[in-house]
């Protein structure tokens, strides 16, 4: 597995240990039918030797939407799901399912991702310890470093990161001082958006 992909089910275990919640045990003959189905194609799909990786992914892409074709009109899976900001977030088959196997609601296994990739709440747990790469923030850090537009937007901005990332390594030494956890947490957003600020108004 890609390393979003682990990162995502390291998440959504976590959620699950959380909430344990009972999983539901699906009933429907058809559903289970067609589900034993793919997952037997898949397993056959990841043993074969043959194929490339190139044509091992795109087969399993093509099997995930065969297998939602024929289960979403058997389901109540949520395929859209509205933000408080009135957006529109697409919801996929595999997520649903993921979520269904789980006995996790689709809403609070992303309320619980959401919740999990605050900057500033990591590092205020973990600067007593050691600095560690959470599944939420590597996900972050894997969008920022792999999307084109940000690319090209990073490069100009060095000296900003040369100089808040040296900020950030003096901040950690202070706060390592501090045991009160919220007074960390409220450090770390003011510092997080000033550098933000400085980001933003380099960019425009």
């Amino acid at each position: 597995m890609e390393p979003p992909f682990l990162w995502a089910t390291a998440v959504s275990i976590e959620c699950k240990a959380v909430l344990n919640q009972p999983v539901e045990t699906i009933t429907d003959a058809r559903i289970q039918e067609i589900s034993l189905r793919y997952i037997k194609q898949l397993t056959s799909l990841h043993l074969e030797t043959d194929f490339s990786r190139d044509k091992e992914t795109r087969t399993s892409v093509s099997l995930m939407k065969e297998w939602s074709q024929e289960m979403l009109p058997l389901t109540d899976y949520k395929m859209d799901l509205y933000t408080e900001d009135n957006h529109l977030f697409n919801l996929s088959f595999d997520f649903n399912l993921v979520c269904r196997l789980n006995g996790i609601d689709a809403e609070r296994l992303l309320q619980y991702f959401m919740d999990s990739i605050s900057l500033a709440r990591e590092r205020a747990v973990n600067v007593i310890e050691e600095i560690r790469i959470t599944p939420g923030v590597a996900v972050l850090l894997i969008l920022v470093g792999d999307h084109e537009e940000v690319k090209n937007r990073v490069l100009p901005q060095q000296e900003i990161y040369k100089k808040f990332g040296l900020q950030l390594l003096k901040l950690d030494k202070k706060q390592k001082m501090e045991s009160n956890l919220e007074n960390r947490m409220m450090a770390y957003s003011a510092f997080y958006r000033e550098w933000y600020n400085a980001l933003n108004q380099n960019i425009n």
